[in-house]
């Protein structure tokens, strides 16, 4: 399992419930596109940064604007290099309770899209026009994932 090059401790002991329960919180906040705060607006990004500020106390970097097309210009895995350095990458090959599960919309396309796990079953993330929401892992979002993380210093 390779590991986060800033491996913070988290404030207090957390557990993969735990994080499950933060992705919950959020749950109903509305789309808003760069955004990351609970109720107020938030983006799929930006739901990942606001647990990880309940977890370390702090943000894992300051995050430049980006456009919705971030990345597909240049052909950058921004995402999935942005989660290589704060998260710890998972050699597994289904992800687990608290887990940060990040995305290819589309086959040969950069990584755009995240969400974090609430069950074996169900992630948490927020989706343009709707808003945070609980879903089905299913069998599409499955054949999408680019990327399995977990936070790290978290209890198994």
């Amino acid at each position: 399992m390779a590991v986060a090059n800033e491996c913070p401790a988290p404030s207090a002991a957390v557990a993969r419930s735990d994080i499950a329960g933060l992705a919950r919180a959020w749950i109903g906040t509305p789309y808003h596109h760069q955004a990351s705060r609970q109720r107020v607006g938030v983006d799929c990004v930006g739901l990942v940064r606001g647990i990880f500020r309940s977890i370390y106390g702090r943000e894992a970097e300051n995050v430049p604007g980006y456009s919705s097309d971030w990345g597909e210009v240049a052909g950058r895995e921004t995402l999935l290099d942005a989660a290589s350095r704060h998260l710890v990458a998972s050699d597994r090959s289904e992800p687990s309770v608290g887990d940060v599960v990040v995305f290819r919309m589309r086959r040969g396309a950069i990584a755009k899209h995240v969400g974090v796990m609430t069950s074996t079953d169900t992630m948490v993330h927020a989706m343009e026009r709707v808003g945070v929401v609980e879903v089905n892992l299913g069998m599409w979002w499955r054949r999408r994932i680019a990327g399995i993380f977990s936070f790290p210093g978290i209890e198994d």
